[in-house]
């Protein structure tokens, strides 16, 4: 059985390496070292205009932890406003209490200006305290899907965890596997699991055109391989 892919992209080259490479869907943020925030509307725009896959935007204004201030909140709510003005299917996002449970009131308020676009509950669900109580809050809510590398630091180490979500929900909303998804394992993790969607960085370092260069600083980044992303692909059909 084949599955879909989604590409983690996390800049225009990579959403272009993404589609080359055969992605059903991107994921698209800025700020891989942190874990992705919200691109920018440069990105965004030139992303409309020359990516013709789906793709969900990250709403996240920052690194860190999934607590949010009032201005915060009031930035990620102005920004999914603008993902919607620009055409924009779906939207990326998360919120937790300091208990870490689900901030059930503003993720209500963000679902509701997100309105008809598909909407995904990030890994700030594997920062979450009750995983099992927290999916039926996210399925009462109405998100789409959930992604998740079943509360551990890959899905290698979730596995077992992320097919007994499955096994549990996965009738109610998407459960789909991320982090640590090559095309060495995609395959593997997709029957394993039983899901029907899998998330991929299919990340490689680029080299800087840099010749003059300073001790101490990096010039080199990463970006989503095309050759990557076509065998994950392949492995999944």
């Amino acid at each position: 059985m084949s599955a879909l892919l989604e590409i983690a992209a996390n800049s225009f080259q990579s959403c272009m390496a993404a589609q080359e490479g055969g992605a059903d869907r991107i994921e698209l943020f800025e700020n891989l070292a942190e874990g992705g925030c919200t691109p920018s509307y440069g990105i965004l725009a030139l992303v409309k205009e020359k990516i013709n896959i789906p793709v969900y935007v990250m709403i996240r204004p920052r690194g860190g932890d999934f607590i949010y201030s009032n201005d915060e909140f009031e930035i990620m709510n102005r920004d999914i406003v603008m993902c919607k003005q620009l055409g924009f299917p779906g939207a990326v996002f998360g919120m937790l209490d300091a208990q870490g449970g689900i901030d059930v009131a503003r993720c209500k308020d963000l679902l509701s200006t997100c309105g008809d676009m598909k909407v995904t509950f990030h890994r700030a669900f594997d920062r979450s305290k009750d995983q099992y109580e927290n999916m039926r809050k996210l399925i009462d809510l109405g998100f789409d899907r959930v992604l998740t590398s079943g509360g551990e630091p890959n899905v290698e180490k979730g596995k077992d965890a992320i097919k007994k979500l499955q096994r549990e929900y996965g009738k109610d909303i998407v459960i789909m596997p991320g982090c640590g998804v090559t095309s060495v394992n995609a395959r593997a993790i997709v029957d394993y699991c039983d899901v029907n969607e899998i998330h991929a960085t299919a990340k490689a370092q680029v080299s800087s055109g840099m010749q003059y260069s300073k001790l101490y600083f990096t010039d080199e980044w990463y970006e989503s391989n095309m050759h990557e992303i076509e065998a994950i692909k392949r492995s999944l059909l």
